[in-house]
């Protein structure tokens, strides 16, 4: 698929009602996405979990300091928040900074977990009310973590509140094509009816580009976006595309041939938009 085919492929929303980019989940939906994430983590020890990711992570950090640089000044006492960190992810890898973490599943991971939360000051709280004050951060991160939330708009609105006028809002999130999304709707109803399962029961949302895109740049301005490039995975969507087709998987690798690459990665740097 050539590059013009597959960003025509991006657009369109996901979840849409006339035209209108789904805003919100049941909080039932909400607490079984909760509940699925809490039984994955609990597979894992802070041994595997450490095996499993902390030198991308710790890779990533020191990627991300230096790209950061470029529009903000980093040193030691630099605020840098992450919301909705899991047990081990990149803020517990930053060389310099002042960090600080929340996430909803925070008590379960001190207990669980033998990763030092202290240097990351992690707190028990959700992304939809951020326990601090206005234009607190120089920094926020935001991974693949928009999908899971509850209310993805208030969020945005919470992250805006509390970074500096002049802080910068770091974005990840996974992204479908249309067609794959479209698919997805139908296997979704399939597995409920046949198999009373939810697909994909860790996410209440699969966003497009344009549906991340449009949410975003309600309070923020997009200076420099990527789509495909995963630091520590893929540094670009060739990359990404080329290994996705090498997949055992064949739930994976069959749409892929046919141009269907399931999650890829979408990030930004993002300024406030100020009113």
């Amino acid at each position: 698929m050539d590059k013009n085919q597959f960003y025509k492929s991006l657009m369109g929303f996901s979840e849409t009602k006339d035209n209108q980019i789904k805003r919100n989940v049941t909080l039932k939906r909400w607490e079984i996405a909760h509940i699925s994430e809490e039984e994955y983590w609990e597979e894992y020890t802070t041994e595997s979990l450490s095996k499993r990711s902390s030198e991308r992570y710790k890779k990533k950090a020191k990627i991300l300091i230096e790209e950061w640089k470029k529009y903000i000044k980093i040193n030691s006492k630099t605020k840098v928040l992450q919301i909705g960190c899991g047990p081990d992810d990149v803020i517990n890898h930053f060389p310099v900074v002042k960090k600080y973490s929340i996430d909803p599943l925070a008590d379960f991971y001190k207990k669980k977990f033998k990763f030092n939360y202290k240097s990351t000051n992690l707190q028990k709280a959700g992304g939809e009310n951020i326990p601090f004050k206005d234009s607190f951060f120089d920094v926020i991160v935001l991974t693949n973590v928009l999908d899971h939330t509850h209310m993805p708009e208030k969020v945005l609105s919470e992250i805006q509140r509390v970074l500096k006028k002049e802080g910068l809002f770091h974005f990840e999130n996974y992204i479908f094509q249309r067609n794959f999304l479209r698919i997805a709707k139908i296997w979704g109803i399939l597995k409920r009816i046949f198999g009373n399962e939810i697909y994909n029961v860790h996410h209440p949302y699969m966003f497009s580009l344009q549906d991340l895109k449009s949410l975003i740049s309600e309070k923020f301005s997009i200076i420099k976006e990527e789509v495909g490039r995963d630091i520590g995975n893929y540094e670009n969507f060739q990359e990404f595309e080329e290994n996705i087709k090498k997949e055992r998987k064949i739930t994976i690798k069959i749409p892929a041939r046919f141009g269907l690459y399931g999650s890829i990665n979408y990030s930004c740097f993002c300024k406030k938009n100020h009113i």
